[in-house]
């Protein structure tokens, strides 16, 4: 201590001395003095570095050391030891008997690195997968130096890591689908359903994790997306034209075309998580043209086929239902069949199965279904009318007409919603079938009212009962108690069959005007008759207006024929006439020559003349149903 205190006095007495004195010693040899001084103090404290320490920073990496790091996943360093360390045993002859142990390195090192890079689909570590990826980047540039400047001509160099990364992205794809079982789903029957739902989840999940949790782990140039989704491409073509390669069932044709068609392109390529990531244009065409054309072809001839098979089946438990002795179901209040409701929905089901493959199968089906259910509407046709021609005494007789009826309806709506998809030849001969079916059918139903009125009529010819009012409120009657029984047939259906039965009445009745039964010179007498005429002619009306008949346009025809027989002016009865012709063009003029017969005061000449004018009415064609025609003079 007495020899340390001495040393700092000593330095404290020289800094005195010259801050007395204003002079300074020459500054290197001060500073020198100076540094002399403090390193003399501050020797005995100085830290003497150990020669283990010294030895540890020459050291360089042993094989031992890389194969620790390779153990423990320090990759990356590993990989720059093991690099390093080879080209200083390539520079020295002496050390060419450790090759053998780089070498070895090397392997490990690869396993380990494309382990990671394989187990990456299914187990993405960031970390290890950086560094696995950069150790490939690392070899490459290696590859790219002993390849350009031949630094060691007996070498290993290229290592090619880079297409060993390729090869072990192919193969990790490929072993994703080595075994599906571990992947089926058990709502799924078919085992080509189950194979390709299976297909379809793996693959994008796989291009999802890519684009999500790999994408980022390699250089741009690696174009990593496009790597895994060509090799998914390829393996799925493989399958393809794997199954392609069988004779396949009907369903499993729509399966591979919904596939090709829809699922892959549309929720695969197109999935967002995917887009502009993938370059899907290079990753299309799963099959050939040819055997796309082939399988398109079975697939709609297949729908076509089972459409008439499924049609046929279900017509065929309808008519057991007729023959059954049972009577039809309700809905509400109405008789209902489930049929139109089958038919519309194999219709619509088979279009929409077609719209899960593509637009281009919807126009196909859609072209060829009508066709089949035209024939299918024939079919129907000739079944109800078979049925009701052969069972007049079953049970239910009526509530089975009345059930077709209410189907008609439906069938009737089914083909005007779908006019646009059917061709208007098609479809019109559809509703022509159809509204043949409707017609037969409440023919059929109106029979026994038609029987009882004709009696009734018959009486209205006879002698002077032309205008009986009380013979006209039994026929009100008659129908009124019929049309009681038909409240189950639906509104629609019920208001046409009621329009049948007003024009019925007003035929029968004119049919009886026109029968020369009757024939008055007196102008009183006309005129009475035209009123009674009127009278029956409301009777009818009220009838029909009380149940809601829409044929409004059979109401002005038997007053207008009373008001011609009522009418003395000639120019007047021209006129009602040269109306009449308007309102309903299809009158004959002997037609109109009957009703003027009843007119016993009209000369011949002033019917002429009648006729004339009536002549020279333009007879327009008219949206109303036909009437005089249906009369026969």
């Amino acid at each position: 201590m007495k020899n340390i205190k001495s040393r700092m006095a000593a330095v404290a007495q020289l800094a005195t001395t010259e801050n007395i004195t204003g002079k300074k010693r020459n500054s290197a040899d001060s500073g020198h003095k100076k540094n002399s001084i403090f390193k003399d103090m501050m020797k005995p404290f100085r830290p003497r570095k150990s020669k283990e320490h010294d030895q540890e920073i020459k050291k360089e990496p042993t094989v031992e050391d890389i194969q620790e790091q390779i153990d423990k996943k320090h990759l990356l360093d590993a990989a720059k030891n093991l690099i390093d360390l080879e080209h200083k045993i390539l520079q020295d002859p002496l050390l060419q008997d450790k090759i053998e142990d780089i070498n070895a390195l090397y392997g490990k090192l690869e396993k380990v690195v494309f382990q990671v890079v394989g187990d990456s689909i299914t187990q993405p570590n960031g970390d290890l997968l950086s560094q696995a990826i950069n150790v490939i980047v690392e070899l490459e540039k290696e590859d790219a130096q002993h390849v350009h400047h031949r630094t060691y001509p007996n070498s290993p160099w290229p290592r090619g890591w880079r297409l060993k990364w390729e090869q072990c992205v192919e193969n990790s794809v490929t072993g994703r689908f080595s075994d599906l079982t571990n992947f089926l789903l058990n709502e799924l029957t078919s085992s080509l359903s189950q194979n390709l739902a299976t297909l379809g989840k793996i693959l994008k999940q796989d291009l999802v994790q890519v684009v999500t949790h790999l994408k980022d782990h390699y250089p741009k140039d690696f174009d990593v997306c496009n790597i895994y989704a060509k090799n998914y491409y390829w393996y799925v073509v493989s399958q393809m034209e794997l199954i392609t390669g069988f004779q396949l069932a009907d369903e499993d044709t729509y399966l591979v075309l919904c596939w090709v068609h829809n699922y892959y392109p549309n929720l695969i390529l197109k999935h967002p998580v995917l887009t502009g990531h993938i370059d899907g244009s290079k990753l299309q065409d799963l099959l050939s043209p040819q055997v796309i054309r082939l399988l398109e072809a079975t697939y709609v001839a297949y729908e076509i086929e089972s459409v008439r098979t499924y049609t046929n089946r279900s017509l065929d438990m309808e008519i057991n239902r007729w023959k059954s002795g049972k009577e039809p179901d309700k809905l509400g209040n109405c008789h209902h069949t489930e049929l139109h409701i089958d038919i519309v929905q194999i219709y619509s089901g088979k279009i929409k199965k077609a719209g899960e493959i593509n637009k281009e199968m919807v126009d196909k089906v859609s072209r060829l279904l009508p066709d089949e259910m035209g024939e299918y509407f024939k079919r129907y046709k000739s079944s109800v009318e078979e049925f009701l021609e052969k069972n007049k005494t079953h049970p239910f007789y009526k509530e089975i007409g009345i059930t077709n009826v209410n189907c008609c309806l439906h069938f009737r709506r089914f083909i005007e919603n779908k006019a646009v998809e059917f061709e208007v030849d098609m479809s019109q001969q559809m509703l022509a079938t159809i509204l043949q079916c409707e017609d037969l059918t409440y023919d059929a139903l109106l029979q026994e009212l038609y029987r009882e009125l004709k009696t009734q009529f018959k009486r209205m010819s006879q002698g002077s009962n032309l205008c009986s009012y009380q013979i006209m409120q039994d026929i009100v009657k008659t129908a009124e108690r019929f049309v009681s029984g038909f409240k189950t047939l639906c509104p629609p259906c019920y208001k046409d069959m009621i329009a049948r039965i007003h024009l019925h009445l007003v035929k029968e009745y004119l049919i009886r005007i026109l029968k020369k039964k009757v024939r008055h010179n007196n102008a009183l007498q006309l005129q009475t008759l035209a009123t009674q005429i009127n009278e029956n002619a409301n009777l009818i009306n009220d009838f029909c207006a009380a149940h809601k008949s829409e044929a409004e346009w059979l109401k002005p025809v038997i007053p207008k024929i009373a008001e011609i027989i009522r009418l003395q002016d000639l120019s007047a009865i021209q006129l009602e006439v040269a109306t009449m012709v308007e309102d309903y063009p299809d009158i004959g003029n002997k037609q109109i020559e009957y009703i003027l017969y009843i007119k016993g005061n009209l000369s011949s000449k002033d019917i002429k003349s009648i006729l004339t004018v009536a002549n020279t009415i333009e007879r327009r064609p008219s949206s109303k149903p036909k009437l005089f025609e249906l009369i026969k003079t």
